[in-house]
């Protein structure tokens, strides 16, 4: 007796699907996820630790914390850090070769824009501070920044001696950033 021929197909359908989800689930097994190199990048000494000058000076700039690995790629994680009032606004992380990273994150900069080295610890501190300030206001920090903090690792915010000043003139200042739509302004303001 002849089966059905749609009765076959997905009967094909549903060990195709029983494959690829098998070698789906290999391939997470051997082939890490950005999180999980985040996380084990954190036995490397850190390359650089930086701030930008726009911090002080605009309230808002970008935080830098680098490891380089033994086969010379680098594992980076960069933070829009708003000081005034929002904390985290954006953050990334990723790896990549050593001179594409010095390509992308040192040498092409704004005019004008300067990047200080500090201490990994100075960067946690800031960092994690900022985002304090900001969840005293209700907001929090963007999502990706759960991810970012893994590069952290084990740096000791405590070691840091230096103080940050969140808010200007010691209250939240908010400005309008350009990609920002006219919902999350009236959230914003609203919080």
């Amino acid at each position: 007796m002849a089966q059905d021929p749609r009765k076959r197909q997905k009967q094909k359908e549903r060990k195709a699907a029983k494959r690829k989800e098998k070698r789906q689930a290999l391939a997470r097994e051997f082939i890490p996820g950005l999180g999980d190199r985040l996380s084990a990048a954190t036995k490397y000494p850190v390359l650089h630790s930086r701030f930008s000058d726009e911090l002080w000076s605009e309230g808002i700039g970008s935080v830098l914390l680098s490891r380089e690995l033994p086969d010379h790629s680098v594992v980076v994680s960069v933070f829009l850090v708003d000081r005034w009032c929002l904390g985290v606004k954006d953050a990334f992380a990723e790896v990549l070769g050593r001179s594409a990273y010095e390509e992308k994150y040192l040498q092409r900069r704004r005019p004008g824009s300067a990047l200080q080295d500090v201490t990994p610890s100075a960067v946690r501190k800031f960092v994690e501070g900022a985002i304090a300030y900001a969840a005293e206001l209700g907001i929090q920090p963007h999502p990706d920044y759960h991810k970012a903090k893994l590069l952290f690792g084990d740096i000791d915010p405590s070691a840091c001696q230096d103080e940050f000043e969140y808010g200007k003139d010691g209250k939240p200042f908010y400005f309008v950033g350009p990609h920002e739509s006219s919902q999350r302004i009236r959230q914003i303001v609203n919080t």
